[in-house]
């Protein structure tokens, strides 16, 4: 099945996307004794991501998994360029 993120229309939402994976990356690197603050940053950038993600109408037309998962795909792709 084709994907439901087409690369140039959802521009946005990739680069959010890219912004949760660079944010997560950061935490799984941190090895100091507080990652609170880390972990807050991933929240706040997965929030923003999903939020924007409803607000495109994805989620409605295709569900949560569908639209999620392809965001992902479509952001990994983005990131090996």
């Amino acid at each position: 099945m084709a994907s439901v993120i087409d690369p140039e229309k959802h521009a946005d939402l990739i680069g959010l996307q890219r912004a949760v994976f660079a944010a997560d990356r950061e935490l799984h690197a941190y090895s100091g004794v507080e990652a609170e603050p880390l972990r807050g940053a991933v929240r706040q950038a997965a929030a923003v991501k999903n939020r924007a993600l409803e607000e495109s109408g994805l989620v409605q037309e295709h569900g949560w998994y569908t639209a999620e998962q392809d965001l992902k795909q479509a952001a990994r792709a983005a990131e090996r360029g």
